[in-house]
């Protein structure tokens, strides 16, 4: 596993000799901002969803972060960052942790860019375990943690606002999983090249 600060540069004539083994390229966004575009519709499905869990057990009101009727009162504290800085890295770790062999990998990356952190990783897996690390996060921290935490009865209102933005900041790998399951066989192997999607029987 290494360290990383911005995405690597893909590499054309790796990714041509990839095809020439008979790897299937996923159809995918070609750029980040047609990924995040295309991914609102996911992002508001997962929005709704841990909405819902967290209303089993505590009302999410407005006025809980500032809203009132006649005036916003937003009040920024220095722990709030560490607690966003604290999701991010969560999430990103529950991504990696999954990873084949991940500690051992010369092939799985821990980055961050100006988008947030990402995982990457050109590990060979099978479809099933590439949509568990894709879906990991948001399935632990905001399905998952709703349901538990509320059941304890800690889901105070700014654990839920962290686990609603998980959510909402799960909609790439939402997309992601919808991509390989709608195009690669149950009994593909995936991998990646930089951050193309690849697949093989």
């Amino acid at each position: 596993m290494k360290l990383l600060f911005g995405l690597p540069k893909p590499d054309p004539e790796r990714e041509e000799a990839f095809i020439q083994e008979q790897w299937k390229r996923v159809k995918e966004p070609k750029t980040m901002l047609a990924t995040i575009l295309l991914s609102i519709p996911m992002m508001a499905v997962a929005g709704v969803v841990t909405w819902l869990l967290i209303g089993l057990f505590r009302p999410m009101r407005l006025s809980d972060y500032g809203f009132g009727a006649e005036s916003i009162t937003l009040q920024i504290n220095p722990i709030h960052l560490v607690w966003l800085l604290a999701l991010l890295l969560v999430h990103e770790l529950i991504h990696l942790l999954l990873v084949p062999k991940v500690f051992q990998s010369e092939k799985t990356w821990l980055g961050l860019t100006l988008f947030g952190g990402f995982v990457l990783t050109e590990e060979t897996m099978t479809r099933r375990r590439y949509l568990v690390i894709t879906l990991a996060p948001f399935v632990v921290i905001s399905v998952i943690g709703p349901l538990v935490i509320g059941a304890l009865g800690w889901l105070t209102p700014a654990i839920s606002f962290l686990m609603l933005l998980n959510a909402l900041g799960s909609s790439v790998d939402l997309l992601s999983a919808a991509l390989i399951v709608s195009q690669v066989p149950s009994k593909a192997r995936v991998t990646n090249r930089v951050t193309k999607t690849f697949w093989k029987m």
